[in-house]
């Protein structure tokens, strides 16, 4: 198993000191020393494919930068240090070669790697920044994009921590439906551009708001992000809400952007009042999942309107 999770051969003794539901190694504990006596800073070592992927996910977010803000330096200094000596104390009696130096992850000072910090978290580490990281993997705030003609709006109303707070992307469907340009379908090269201009402003979010990253799905909402749903299912009633996974989304938007006018108005699910914005709708959903690496999103029944 930790073969398969490491993707080569381990290369020193180690422990699996945290396993998931299904058995498979989450944490393993690394020896300080490798076979070949190199020495072995990290003592706890991330391997579950699922929390390396969202820790990946949130690193990629500038989650080593807002860790680093959030911690007080003084706390993480001690950290590293407490690292330090439990990993020194497992060295073989009366060594005198190389010794493993740094503290987690092999860290003087700051964060490097939030997979480390976060390992030793999960093995019953004190490590300030792998408590940090799992309560942004493990948030229950709600998050919303609201799709509307003249903006796209991401707010948080109920944040774990901190004030509600809202952005207002200074793009919606009219803009998108006018980066689109007049070709019908649209051309590869104007798809491409729209949905660059809208990752680009999304990017700004992301880095304003890291913890998005580390949500599973957000509600999307608004009568075009509806009628998505409503193609999705190939009929006119969405009793509550859809949970629209990212193959889904993308061919939805395949179907959408790749179709004339005429040809879409066929479409199940899509009323005739959206056959011209529904390919924009589709562009900033599209354009929402990538940037905020989501694997889904719910899209809500209910009217918002007002």
């Amino acid at each position: 198993m930790v073969r398969t999770l490491l993707g080569r051969e381990p290369r020193g003794e180690f422990e699996i000191v945290v396993r998931d539901d299904a058995g498979w190694p989450v944490v393993i504990r690394n020896a300080p020393l490798l076979d070949d006596g190199t020495p072995m800073p990290t003592r706890y070592w991330l391997i579950g494919e699922d929390p390396v992927r969202r820790v990946s996910q949130l690193e990629a977010a500038g989650g080593v930068r807002a860790a680093e803000h959030a911690i007080d330096p003084a706390v993480l200094a001690e950290a590293h240090d407490r690292h330090a000596r439990e990993r020194d104390e497992a060295l073989p009696d009366h060594h005198d070669g190389p010794r493993p130096t740094g503290g987690v992850g092999g860290t003087r000072e700051g964060v490097k790697c939030l997979h480390a910090h976060y390992a030793w978290f999960l093995a019953g580490g004190d490590d300030p920044v792998g408590r940090w990281v799992h309560d942004q993997l493990h948030r229950s705030a709600t998050v919303h994009v609201e799709l509307d003609h003249h903006h796209t709006t991401v707010a948080s109303p109920t944040p774990v921590s901190g004030a509600p707070w809202s952005v207002e992307v200074p793009i919606g469907i009219g803009r998108t439906s006018e980066a689109l340009g007049s070709h019908d379908p649209p051309t590869p090269e104007d798809l491409t551009n729209a949905i660059g201009v809208l990752e680009d402003l999304f990017d700004h979010v992301r880095r304003s708001h890291p913890e998005l990253i580390a949500h599973e799905a957000i509600r999307v909402r608004g009568p075009l992000a509806r009628t998505l749903a409503r193609v999705e299912l190939g009929r006119d009633d969405l009793a509550d809400h859809l949970e629209l996974d990212r193959d889904a989304a993308e061919d939805v938007f395949r179907t959408l952007v790749t179709e004339s006018t005429a040809d879409r108005a066929h479409n199940p699910g899509l009323p005739a009042e959206h056959v011209g914005d529904a390919p924009a709708a589709a562009c900033i959903l599209v354009a929402v999942m990538r940037r905020f690496h989501l694997e889904r999103v719910i899209i809500d029944a209910e009217s918002t309107d007002g």
